[in-house]
């Protein structure tokens, strides 16, 4: 049979594509699905931790409780403390405040339950305070340090004398100083001709050199004002009672002070009336904060007590009497105590000037302290309850008898007090509103020349201003710490209006990259 082999082939063909799927949309070449860019994601900080418990303190003036600008240095056991630090961690043995408040913590793994406490201002008496730590396992202590203007009654600070000193250390005629005010505040100091006058080293000091002399009225609130805290120690059956006082302070034109003599100087200075020789001789290391007992004794002939010494500092001529041995309690009647900051009881005679900070109730004085303060058995003491601010809760006006209990009635003042809440939040400036409650922070709020007060978080970025005196303005300063230490510290004010107030700082946040989880499809 005859076959045409160009259909066969034809027919062939057409099969083979059949076979093969030709000419239909299932030829497994599918489109690739778009590449999409990888997701940013914004990630906000980890809230920080809570700031662990800090001290807090004003110094302020002693009778208006005006917040004043001041040098404060701390020392352990006379040398310049290495367990002092900020909220950072930085060993800050000296805090230059310019509004008067201070804030700081104990180095982790420190053991010390109290710190002296040196502290300086212009036209004011230097004081050294012991400041007690003991409370600061329980939370924040607050502390007041209050000095003594140079222009208070029953007080001198002479203008200073000079004297030139030759390269040897020595002045070839007598240096004398007098101060003779007609208070009653009068002090001597005679430097012989010849004497070497030497730096804390032994070395010669020369040029040109001031000599500076502070005295008080004996008997005074003055005197006992500007006594640097130590004077007497916590574990004593008895107390001395300074009758009379005075400071002297020596300086060359390039700031190397005279510390020592190469033989007796002498200085007389006025001690109480009636007061029977020999007296004991106290001084203190301005410096350090060091009290020291001398050997030598105080003579007396018409009311002056008369003394040689072979160093300058802060000396105190004493009597000694027996502590009070009743226990001392201050129980409080009244109006409600303002917590948490609580109020800080001052008192102040002729023999005390001590105050107790942040008392949040009736107030037993431990034995030690009583000592420590210097309450004889027949003490007898003004007595002021003040809140931070200065406002006044009770003065007793008069010295009353404080050797036993002593009841306090308390009246608030005439101002409304407002708390209320600043919230504070941290948002990445590089999102979409990612943000963080801005915990951990350090927030001080308090108005213009008036005490600080460092405000409790929550944990979650929310603050208490709390006992602020309603319509006033009060500035509020935070020191962001942790992961939000990049904001740095900012500075706001808000109105003691009892309304709850919020701000938001920005920061740049870190990323991540993620994908949206895309596959494609047909």
């Amino acid at each position: 049979m005859f076959t045409n082999k160009k259909s066969l082939l034809a027919l062939s063909v057409v099969s083979a594509l059949a076979l093969s799927g030709c000419g239909t949309d299932d030829d497994n070449n599918k489109p690739a699905p778009p590449v999409e860019p990888p997701v940013v994601v914004v990630v906000p900080p980890e809230a920080p931790v809570a700031l662990s418990a800090v001290v807090y303190g004003n110094v302020v003036d002693a009778e208006d409780v005006a917040a004043l600008p001041s040098t404060i240095t701390f020392f352990e056991a006379g040398v310049a403390s290495e367990n002092i630090v900020d909220v950072d961690g930085n060993v800050t043995a000296t805090i230059n405040s310019e509004d008067g408040g201070f804030v700081f913590q104990i180095k982790d793994g420190a053991d010390i339950d109290q710190i002296t406490a040196v502290v300086t201002s212009e036209n004011y008496v230097s004081k050294a305070f012991v400041v007690d730590l003991s409370a600061l396992s329980d939370g924040d202590v607050s502390v007041e340090l209050g000095l003594t203007s140079a222009d208070t009654d029953g007080l001198i600070v002479a203008d200073p004398v000079e004297a030139t000193i030759s390269e040897d250390g020595t002045s070839a005629t007598a240096i004398e100083v007098t101060v003779d005010n007609s208070n009653g505040a009068t002090s001597k100091v005679v430097i012989p001709a010849n004497t070497v006058l030497q730096d804390a080293n032994g070395n010669p000091v020369t040029g040109t050199v001031s000599v500076k002399v502070t005295t008080a009225k004996p008997g005074s609130a003055a005197a006992a004002a500007i006594v640097p805290q130590g004077l007497n120690s916590a574990d004593s059956t008895t107390v001395l009672t300074p009758v009379g006082v005075t400071s002297v302070e020596m300086v060359n034109a390039d700031g190397v002070k005279v510390k020592k003599f190469s033989s007796p100087i002498n200085i007389d200075m006025a001690v109480r009336s009636g007061t029977v020789a020999p007296l004991g001789l106290s001084s203190q290391n301005e410096a350090t904060g060091v009290w020291s007992a001398e050997s030598e004794t105080v003579t007396v002939s018409a009311d002056v007590g008369s003394f040689a010494t072979n160093h300058l500092t802060f000396f105190a001529a004493t009597t000694s009497s027996a502590v009070c041995a009743t226990p001392i309690r201050f129980l409080f009647s009244g109006d409600t105590i303002p917590n948490p900051a609580g109020l800080n009881l001052r008192l102040s005679s002729s023999d005390i000037d001590y105050t107790f900070p942040g008392v949040k109730g009736n107030l037993n004085v431990p034995a030690p302290l009583v000592s420590f303060i210097g309450v004889s058995d027949t003490a007898k003491t003004r007595i002021r309850v003040r809140d931070i601010e200065g406002n006044v809760w009770y003065d007793s006006a008069s010295e009353v008898a404080i050797c036993g209990d002593v009841n306090v009635a308390l009246t608030a003042p005439a101002v409304t007090y407002q708390s209320e809440t600043f919230g504070i939040t941290a948002e990445c400036s590089n999102g979409d509103g990612e943000s963080v409650g801005a915990s951990g922070a350090l927030v001080k709020y308090s108005r213009n020349g008036k005490g600080m007060k460092v405000a409790k978080g929550d944990g979650a970025g929310n603050y208490a201003l709390t006992n602020m005196v309603d319509g006033e303005t009060y500035n509020v300063t935070v020191k962001y710490k942790g992961s939000l230490k990049a904001i740095g510290t900012k500075a706001y004010t808000v109105t003691a209006d009892g309304v709850d107030e919020s701000q938001t700082e920005l920061l740049t946040c870190d990323t991540t990259t993620g994908s949206t989880g895309s596959t494609g499809g047909n």
